[in-house]
């Protein structure tokens, strides 16, 4: 069985690895306090036996070997990084999920036929340089020589710059061949709640929500606060306002469990409490597993634009930042995972994940599944984010089943 409390050990460990902050945990790429976490992980890796390197980028590596030279790799693992405040488990539980797992291979004397790999990557996040799933778009080879220098954080340092720093003498490429690896497996906090509502041990990730980016300019003019009558105004935030509702009213009832659409950024221009704004923009974050989902709510943005336009007297401007198509993760290791919790006697259901993660970038390159655990009322990216010991033994032994047999299948 998997050792809850050394599970929580770690986890606690990493708790206390942090920059100062109000409140929760904040561990940033690249920083002298990543740099404690990450060497924490190498450690724990070096005491089960295994052998422990770090790429060019800070993703690090704990490898022990099978009993059949030149076979690929299966890897598990997360990320080690965290956004500003945040909880304790968000990519921390899958590391250290995957460290355990290695334990109680080491401790149980199983050896695997392929390598078995832990892996802690590097900003996926992207809180350092505003670029999200930086380590393993460098493992994929997405990312390379060009982003060393064009990828800079807020004082305009580039990522090389700074690596120069930061990293150790000895380390090794980041970019991984395609006989490598044979597969990947990441563990995660579900960070919804669905699983915890439904009283569901295991998540049975299918695929990972596609991602359109928005930047909406609501042009009106400037004007008085006290001199200029109501119907004669251009109000930049009115008309914005106007079509935030709409935005959300007609997301929740046409596509209430198939997509998602959120403003999380709207500023107002010339921001001052006794003047009509003269111009506001936002931004909108739509998500569905289904590509067609978001082409339909962009269009419905268009369209109902045209109509805020002719009743707030206002001009909008509507700019694609970025589309992400949907991920489907590898079908048959998801059965591997079902017959994993079946044997366990764990409940399951299959779902999609509405946040991104690693596993969506290195499955561009080699089979790659995802187990999520519930967390208590869904909450991430907060302090108040919390994993029970049983969910975290349950998806550890689920996450320990399924190398066994991913192993004897290949």
């Amino acid at each position: 069985m998997a050792d809850v409390k050394r599970i929580q050990s770690d986890i606690d460990k990493f708790r206390h690895i942090t920059e100062p902050c109000d409140a929760g945990i904040t561990r940033i790429g690249f920083t002298e306090t990543y740099r404690q976490g990450s060497d924490y992980f190498k450690d724990c890796m070096k005491k089960i036996g295994l052998t422990v390197r770090e790429d060019k980028v800070g993703n690090v590596y704990g490898r022990l070997e099978g009993s059949e030279k030149n076979l690929p790799a299966i890897m598990s693992g997360s990320h080690l990084d965290t956004v500003r405040c945040a909880g304790a488990f968000d990519g921390i539980a899958g590391a250290v999920c995957a460290l355990e797992v290695a334990r109680m291979m080491k401790e149980k004397g199983v050896v695997l036929r392929h390598p078995f790999e832990v892996v802690g990557t590097m900003e996926e996040e992207g809180t350092r340089f505003g670029q999200v799933l930086l380590g393993s778009q460098f493992i994929t080879g997405v990312f390379g020589g060009k982003e060393l220098d064009s990828i800079k954080d807020p004082e305009g340092n580039t990522l090389r710059e700074i690596r120069r720093s930061y990293l150790p003498r000895n380390v090794c490429p980041a970019y991984r061949k395609d006989d490598e690896i044979l597969a990947f497996l990441e563990l995660h906090d579900e960070q919804g709640p669905v699983l915890e509502d439904e009283n569901i041990d295991i998540g049975i990730v299918e695929g990972i929500v596609g991602i359109s980016w928005l930047t909406v300019t609501v042009n009106g003019f400037a004007g008085h606060a006290g001199t200029v009558p109501m119907p004669l105004r251009q109000d930049a935030a009115t008309g914005a306002c106007r079509l935030v509702n709409s935005i959300a009213l007609h997301t929740s009832r046409c596509y209430a469990d198939r997509a998602t659409a959120t403003v999380g950024k709207l500023e107002l221009l010339p921001g001052s409490s006794n003047c009509i704004p003269s111009k506001c923009t936002f931004t909108v974050d739509i998500r569905s597993a289904q590509m067609s989902n978001i082409d339909e709510l962009i269009e419905y943005i268009r369209k109902e634009s045209r109509e805020v336009e002719k009743e707030c007297n206002v001009e909008i401007n509507i700019y694609v930042n970025s589309r992400k198509e949907p991920i489907k993760l590898n079908r048959d290791i998801g059965n591997l995972i079902q017959k994993s919790c079946e044997k366990l006697g764990y409940s399951y259901r299959k779902m999609n994940s509405g946040a991104g993660h690693d596993a969506m970038v290195l499955s561009s390159r080699w089979p790659t599944a995802m187990i999520f655990i519930p967390c208590r009322k869904g909450i991430t990216h907060n302090p108040e984010e919390y994993v029970s010991p049983g969910a975290l033994e349950k998806g550890c032994e689920t996450l320990y089943n399924t190398i066994l047999a991913l192993d004897h299948k290949n």
